[in-house]
């Protein structure tokens, strides 16, 4: 078989093209400081709180993954949180506040999660009263059209 020596070199080339990209973790900014602890220092959490929550509840690791936090005027409604309290319904992409005592968030549920459901505790963690809670969201009409 022969081989195009054209195409050889071209290939030689790009795999040393290539080496300086493994070593791309030690790359600097503009700033002069690694890139690589600004990447891995945005997907840290800033705090475990929220500064959008009155009183900085607490959110769940998961959280994120149901939807996100609002601000208090965006809420649709709002829920208190009772002792005994098994289920809440709301639709995806709808913003409810919770309200426990002092504490309170909104939040609004991401608009894909339909037909799911979740621990309000999981979601927020930082009010005690939100364990065994869970949230049915379904599928909101005003994304389906009906």
């Amino acid at each position: 078989m022969k081989i195009n020596k054209n195409a050889a070199a071209v290939l030689s080339l790009a795999a040393l093209s290539v080496a300086p990209a493994w070593g791309a973790d030690k790359a600097r900014t503009n700033a002069g400081d690694d890139w690589a602890k600004h990447v891995q220092q945005a997907a840290e959490p800033a705090s475990p709180t929220m500064a959008n929550t009155t009183s900085g509840t607490r959110l769940g690791p998961h959280a994120a993954l149901f939807g996100s936090v609002v601000p208090a005027g965006t809420a649709s409604r709002t829920i208190t949180l009772r002792p005994g309290m098994k289920t809440i319904n709301v639709a995806s992409g709808e913003a409810v506040a919770f309200a426990d005592g002092d504490q309170s968030v909104a939040w609004q549920f991401a608009e894909f999660v339909h037909g799911s459901t979740v621990d309000l505790g999981d979601l927020f963690p930082g009010m005690p009263i939100a364990r065994g809670v869970r949230v049915n969201i379904d599928r909101s009409q005003i994304f389906t059209g009906g």
